[in-house]
């Protein structure tokens, strides 16, 4: 089994914060209607039929705008897994400092963390980095700790910046600890933090080149975190990243803010890519691109294994009952092990066609996704080259999904660390690739999970 390392988090907390921008409106996430719940659970179930687990950095559960919502207690009835752990826990792995969760949220608070999932504009996330690291005391941090606990203290922190209404602080730190206490009584694993593989992450993907920024700042940005300034104990800074591209966000320069995006894009793939490699992840880049080039699909339809799943399937999954989810996962079993442990395409397919058994097409809320995912697979050759494990097709479909040069970083050195698949979604009652434009995410499968079945 290889847990899922998914960047479609990040995408809900600048959701969230997007919506907190409108006068007088509530983050949506804060308070998320039965729907918006059942697209979370959704995607957290699909995510673990990928992988049999998710694993999540620390920043992404401690400072996730959906783990503020969806609480681990009813977590453990609607996504626990029998086949896992007895369904005694939940299929989640966190990493932190130490293996230790509590420390880690007072780490973040005592050093001024930015906390960007917050529902309130990034303006006022900045603002909260700069309170806290005004703050930063670590001697003083570990002494209040004993005294206070960590749920005392990080309500003692937050209150002290006065950048957050006293109603979001409370939901803030509520919501750290239901999941301290879930950590502490094994609900979900804690794994201790390893150094990112930063070496291997720009192999496989590099920076833009400085000509592909569209303004002199851009390129001073990309400039400064290529060239080492915005590094911290040796490595890449994310907050640091952020705080030199704010500027940039709020310019009138329509070149700015587009520099402004790719960077940021570009840098936060790089840093899930770099914990993903060290610590032995699948890793999920949700829909990096947006439809293909129908000369390319039409020919791919005979060449790649294709894994047919009902219309709407991850709203399906979510839209399951805690028993139903059981049952249905207690009837899969055999084929999610051969899944997860084999990467078996088949196996893969029984897992759809009993979802397609055991549920209805939602009702109607716009757009219709998904009835077919097909995953195509990249892996090294004897003589080191990156090849596909499917007949025909060259690099042309991972040219058009992720992006020009990514093909030949995968074949250079490091390109054997990881291989990508292919994950399509298409509109629903297409039976041809020729016919549609659907939205495409991809799956990189570590090395260490590849061997027996090919996938064929």
């Amino acid at each position: 089994m290889t847990a899922v390392l998914s960047t479609w988090w990040d995408s809900v907390g600048q959701r969230t914060r997007l919506s907190a921008r409108a006068p007088g409106a509530t983050a949506p996430m804060e308070r998320p209607t039965s729907l918006e719940r059942a697209e979370l659970l959704g995607r957290l179930r699909w995510e673990v039929i990928q992988g049999g687990s998710l694993f999540l950095t620390y920043p992404q559960l401690l400072d996730g705008a959906a783990f503020a919502v969806l609480r681990p207690a009813a977590l453990l009835d609607e996504l626990a897994v029998r086949a896992i752990g007895g369904g005694a826990v939940l299929p989640i792995r966190v990493n932190s400092r130490n293996a230790d969760l509590a420390g880690q949220l007072i780490a973040m608070l005592s050093t001024g963390f930015l906390f960007s999932s917050l529902p309130v504009p990034d303006e006022q996330c900045l603002r909260l980095q700069r309170e806290l690291a005004v703050r930063a005391d670590g001697e003083a941090a570990a002494a209040a700790l004993a005294a206070e606990g960590p749920v005392g203290m990080a309500d003692r922190l937050l209150a002290a910046t006065g950048v957050l209404d006293t109603p979001l602080r409370r939901r803030t730190v509520a919501r750290w600890r239901d999941w301290l206490e879930a950590a502490e009584r094994g609900l979900l694993e804690v794994s201790p933090l390893v150094t990112a593989d930063y070496a291997t992450a720009y192999a496989l993907r590099p920076p833009p080149r400085p000509e592909e920024a569209a303004s002199d700042e851009g390129r001073a940005v990309l400039a400064a975190w290529t060239g080492g300034e915005l590094d911290v104990n040796g490595l890449p800074s994310r907050s640091r990243l952020y705080e030199s591209l704010a500027p940039l966000l709020r310019s009138g320069d329509p070149a700015e803010r587009a520099d402004a995006q790719t960077l940021r894009e570009s840098f936060d793939e790089t840093y899930y890519r770099a914990i993903a490699v060290s610590e032995g992840c699948s890793l999920g880049l949700a829909s990096p691109r947006r439809g293909i080039r129908r000369r390319e699909a039409a020919t791919l339809v005979e060449q790649t294994p294709v894994v047919i799943y009902p219309t709407r399937f991850e709203l399906r999954l979510g839209l399951m009952s805690g028993a139903q989810w059981q049952r249905y996962t207690d009837d899969a079993a055999d084929a999610l092990a051969n899944w997860w442990h084999r990467r078996d395409l088949a196996a893969l397919q029984e897992v759809g066609d009993l979802l397609a058994e055991r549920t209805k097409e939602p009702p109607a809320a716009g757009a219709h996704e998904v009835p077919v995912t097909r995953l195509q697979r990249f892996v090294r050759s004897a003589k080191g080259v990156t090849t596909q494990t499917v007949a025909g097709g060259g690099m042309s479909l991972a040219t058009s999904l992720l992006g020009q040069g990514m093909p030949e970083a995968f074949a250079a050195g490091a390109g054997g660390a990881l291989a990508p698949a292919v994950v399509a979604a298409v509109s629903a009652g297409v039976t041809r690739l020729a016919d549609f434009r659907g939205r495409y995410d991809v799956i990189e499968l570590p090395e260490a999970t590849r061997g027996g079945s090919d996938g064929h």
